[in-house]
């Protein structure tokens, strides 16, 4: 399991500081070098900023902006957690009108997907509620960010289908937000334990 991130050691941050984070599923180089492509199709069409092609994530827990101390805490506890086998397939580009985002995703139809997905995400918030965050009140809808800052005609169907590609996971783990000059760099902070069978 790799994701291609520079690694963060959390004790060299001081225990106080607040980075923005959270916990992602990390696809592998293929499925990242076809959500390329498809963001360079979404470009044409919506404009904005296309992700960089080693931070195609699936987010499964946002935390928003979290204590070093906090994050220690996750971090070593993560480290006994262990990424689900699930079969998923992207399928569909859509947006989120308001935040401006064109993502790629599974469909409607990927019931069996879309519930190991839900089940996933449940448990990992229960662990997160009794560490101490709090859960946001918002849907989860599985999705890969592919543009940022794009370009979104409101009240229109944005929905379109893609040559279907198997969302091939490569890991799973805490990843920290670092400002920088140009745009926010990702840095792996913790990684889960590998795919344990069934869903």
């Amino acid at each position: 399991m790799t994701i291609p991130l520079p690694i963060l050691d959390l004790k060299h941050s001081g225990a106080e500081h607040v980075f923005r984070a959270f916990i992602g599923w990390w696809p592998d180089a293929q499925t990242r070098a076809w959500l390329a492509e498809q963001a360079l199709h979404a470009h044409a069409i919506y404009g904005g900023r296309m992700m960089l092609p080693d931070h195609f994530h699936l987010t499964l827990a946002f935390l928003d902006g979290s204590r070093v101390s906090d994050l220690q805490t996750l971090a070593t506890q993560m480290a006994q957690w262990t990424v689900p086998q699930i079969k998923l397939d992207l399928t569909i580009r859509d947006v989120f009108e308001k935040p401006r985002v064109v993502w790629a995703g599974p469909d409607e139809s990927q019931t069996q997907a879309l519930a190991a997905l839900q089940q996933w995400h449940d448990e990992i918030w229960a662990k997160l509620t009794a560490l101490g965050w709090t859960q946001p009140p918002r849907r989860f809808r599985p999705h890969v960010s592919l543009l940022r800052h794009a370009r979104i005609a409101a009240d229109q169907s944005h929905c379109h289908a893609l040559p279907t590609q198997a969302f091939v996971g490569d890991g799973a783990g805490l990843i920290v937000s670092v400002p920088a000059e140009l745009r926010s760099q990702y840095h792996l902070a913790a990684l889960m334990k590998p795919e344990r069978t069934g869903t």
